[in-house]
Order: structure tokens, then C-alpha cells, then sequence
């Protein structure tokens, strides 16, 4: 629940602070009657990202006839690749993002092309919904499946409606409040995250033969925290806590975390150039 909670969070504030300084960029230049074209935008993203959700289930189907594991692993994999670039992503250019989104919008109501407004919207939401399905995929497979959908349904939309509050009050008066706290501080807990579904992704491995556990297990500690505890499933769920992992899965976790670092100065002394 708790992991729903956060992705859903952070990834409806994303998707809300692009529909708001459209909104607010609109409203500061006179043009409110172009509203439309940006919650026009918004609605058909929502729209999309249910239908993705939708058909990625339905293609999983398919997709299983690979293995069930070898499958899982594969969402896995992609979920940390994708969750790790967008936190790295947002880390150096967040202060880009309404700039860009201002002259992009300006140029769309100079040339009278009143469509790109919509599609500016249209890509940053569904953009997030996307990765919201894909991120989701991955905590469910590295949970082994919900026992019951209800609490990660509820965690999910709890997630959704506090950051639209959130986004909300940022717009309406509370603009000189600093969301940089919060997304330094979630991205660092979707780090851990994404390390977890690494290391998940190669346990799947281990089970199908494709990759040795080297030691299995190096320690079992279900006696002290059982994942299939309330408490043990948050720490699962974020930070990746196995009680009985193989050597590969904990080298793979630690791994994570110094490459991690490598990327992430590597993008900034690439833009410092």
C-alpha cells in the first residue's frame, strides 16, 4: 500500500504541476479562454493511461508464454531503468521544466495553433501515467502478487488525491512554498525502490536456472521480519527487503546504489559542459 501510495504521489504531482503552469502561464498572458485545450489534454492522457493499463495486462498474457519469471524479471528490469532515469531526469532539469513549458505554450499562441496546447498537456500525462502503469507492474511482481488488490488500490488513490491537493494549494496562494525537499526526498525513497526490483529481477533469474544465486541463502532472518508481515511488506515494498536473498540479489542491490552515483555525475559535468 505504502508503495503506492509514494509512486502515485510523486508521479500525479509531475502530471499536475505541468496541467498548473500551463493553466497559470495562460491566465498571466490573458488567453483563460484556452482552459480548454489544456484540461482537453489532460483528460484524453488520463484516458490513455487507463487504456495502456488495460492493454498491458491484456498483452502480459502473451508475453508469459516466455515464462512467467523470465516475464516478470523482464518488467522488472525495464521498471528500474525507467524509475532510475526519471528520478536522475527531474534531479537536473526540474528547474527547466516551466521555462520550457512557457515557450512552448507562447509559441503555440502566436502561430495560432491552439492544438499543440493540448498535446503539451496531453504528453506530460500521459507521460507519468505510463511510467505510474509501468512502476506499479513492477512492485506487484516483485511482491509476488497482491494477496488482496484493495489496500494497494487504496494506497494508489490516496496517492492521486493528495497530489492534486498538494498541487492545488501550490497554485492557489502557497506558490512561494519549495517542492524541491519533496521530490529530493522521494526520489531517494524510488531509488530504493528500484533497487529492490533490481534485485527481485534477478532473483526471478535465480529461479528459472539463467542466473547462479552463488550462495542461497546468505542469511534468513523471516524469524525476526517475514515479508508476509504488515510491517516486512512496507520494507519490501520500499526498500527492497528480502529475509532470505541469494549472494547475486544482495551484490546486485549493493551494486546499485555506487552506479547510481556514477550516472548521476556523469549527467551533471555532462550539462556543466
Amino acid at each position: 500500500m505504502l508503495g503506492t501510495f509514494i509512486i502515485t504521489w510523486r508521479e500525479t504531482i509531475e502530471a499536475a504541476l505541468i496541467v498548473g503552469i500551463l493553466l497559470t502561464f495562460l491566465e498571466k498572458i490573458g488567453q483563460s479562454r484556452q482552459f480548454r485545450f489544456v484540461y482537453w489534454g489532460a483528460f484524453w492522457a488520463v484516458i490513455a493511461s487507463l487504456a495502456f493499463a488495460g492493454l498491458s495486462d491484456y498483452m502480459s498474457v502473451f508475453f508469459q508464454d516466455i515464462g512467467q519469471d523470465i516475464f516478470e524479471a523482464s518488467i522488472l528490469f525495464l521498471a528500474t531503468a525507467v524509475l532510475t532515469h526519471m528520478v536522475i531526469w527531474m534531479h537536473h532539469n526540474a528547474r527547466e521544466i516551466k521555462g520550457d513549458l512557457q515557450k512552448q505554450a507562447e509559441q503555440a499562441i502566436s502561430n495560432n495553433q491552439l492544438w499543440a496546447l493540448a498535446m503539451l498537456a496531453f504528453i506530460g500525462v500521459f507521460r507519468e501515467g505510463v511510467e505510474t502503469v509501468l512502476f506499479l507492474w513492477g512492485l506487484f511482481f516483485q511482491g509476488g502478487g497482491f494477496e488482496s488488490m484493495a489496500p494497494p488500490l487504496a494506497g494508489g488513490l490516496l496517492g492521486i488525491g493528495l497530489g492534486v491537493l498538494m498541487t492545488w494549494l501550490f497554485f492557489k496562494g502557497f506558490g512561494h512554498l519549495n517542492l524541491r525537499p519533496f521530490f529530493r526526498v522521494s526520489g531517494i525513497i524510488l531509488l530504493f525502490m528500484a533497487a529492490g526490483m533490481l534485485s527481485s529481477g534477478f532473483g526471478k533469474l535465480v529461479t528459472v536456472g539463467l542466473v547462479p544465486p552463488l550462495i542461497e541463502p546468505i542469511w534468513n532472518t523471516s524469524w525476526l521480519l517475514s515479508e508476509r508481515s504488515f510491517i516486512g511488506s512496507l520494507v519490501a515494498g520500499i526498500f527492497g527487503y528480502r529475509s532470505s536473498p541469494s549472494l547475486v540479489q544482495a551484490i546486485v542491490y549493493l551494486l546499485y546504489f555506487p552506479i547510481t552515483v556514477i550516472w548521476l555525475r556523469r549527467q551533471q559535468h555532462d550539462l556543466a559542459q
